[in-house]
């Protein structure tokens, strides 16, 4: 509708707009009007109200009955001067918690909408100016005690939104220190491995060292017995052949006396003369012959006579 067409409708401080077929609100052009403190938009096709209807503030008194209204704007609290609003024959079941706000309505009129039960038992009849008087009070009331339970609801939902935050986060800090605590405990594990790798390295190491040691003791063990062995078997060998020589010489020596016991009474024989005489003729002569050189020797060294002295003193 243009501008010029709805100051056409002004008259005084009411603006009449209604039976316009109206579907949408000249919010833009209202602002234009504060004068107009009285609207009345009543049997228009009107389906909701634009937000911003709620800054047209200087508004006292409005009439939106006989529309198709399903809601009113959130904002609709923001009309703080109201004090006459009919709705009569919308189809309005709620009303928004900010009509509370409305501290100055006196007159309310909420007949033929299909109310939820509570509002509309607190609402009433409004079938004269007392029952609306008394309907804008009683709605004013029960909005306030319903903006309290939904400021209560809000404030309970915010608490349990913030435990179950504080919850969450109390989770997530204990499973961070279990993350913690776990890759600690790997850490350690896995220093505990390597110490243990470590000290098996080194036994194994020593195990080595010693089996190589036992290895070298052995060889020299084997090696001092078989150099006992070797000389065991030497000196076993000398022994023997020692052994041998002395039976030899034993023998002889045996054969030597027989053969001089058995020439000496039997020089006769053919045996004894060819081979004892000359053999003791020879041991003689050589006896004496020793003798006379030690003798010789001895009185050079001691004087003459000493020989003899001696034998003389011993016999």
């Amino acid at each position: 509708m243009p501008k010029d067409n709805i100051r056409e409708n002004l008259d005084g401080n009411e603006l009449d707009l209604s039976l316009n077929n109206l579907s949408v609100v000249p919010v833009k052009e209202l602002s234009a009007i504060p004068k107009a403190t009285h609207l009345d938009l009543s049997c228009n096709v009107l389906t909701s109200l634009p937000d911003p209807f709620c800054n047209l503030t200087h508004l006292v008194k409005i009439d939106l009955s006989k529309n198709t209204l399903s809601s009113l704007p959130m904002r609709f609290g923001n009309l703080t001067h109201l004090q006459h609003l009919d709705l009569l024959g919308n189809q309005l079941t709620i009303l928004p918690l900010s009509f509370f706000n409305l501290q100055k309505l006196k007159w309310l009129d909420l007949k033929d909408n299909p109310l939820e039960p509570g509002l509309k038992q607190v609402a009433g009849d409004c079938l004269d100016e007392t029952q609306c008087r008394k309907c804008a009070k009683n709605v004013l009331v029960y909005i306030k005690q319903a903006n309290s339970e939904a400021e209560r609801r809000k404030q309970k939902l915010l608490k349990e939104a913030r435990e179950r935050e504080a919850a969450e986060k109390l989770k997530e800090e204990e499973e961070q220190k279990k993350k913690k605590a776990e890759k600690q405990a790997e850490k350690e594990r896995k220093r505990k491995e390597q110490q243990a790798r470590k000290a098996q390295e080194k036994r194994e190491k020593k195990e080595e060292e010693g089996e190589k040691c036992e290895v070298k003791a052995e060889v020299r063990e084997n090696g001092i017995q078989k150099s006992k062995k070797q000389k065991t078997k030497e000196g076993g060998c000398l022994g023997r052949c020692c052994l041998v020589l002395f039976s030899v010489l034993v023998v002889l020596f045996a054969v030597m006396v027989g053969v001089h016991f058995f020439c000496r009474q039997n020089e006769a024989q053919a045996y004894c003369k060819t081979y004892y005489t000359p053999a003791k003729n020879f041991t003689q002569q050589h006896y004496r012959c020793s003798r006379d050189f030690v003798i010789k020797l001895i009185e050079n060294q001691f004087g003459n006579n000493t020989v003899t002295d001696f034998m003389t003193r011993s016999m």
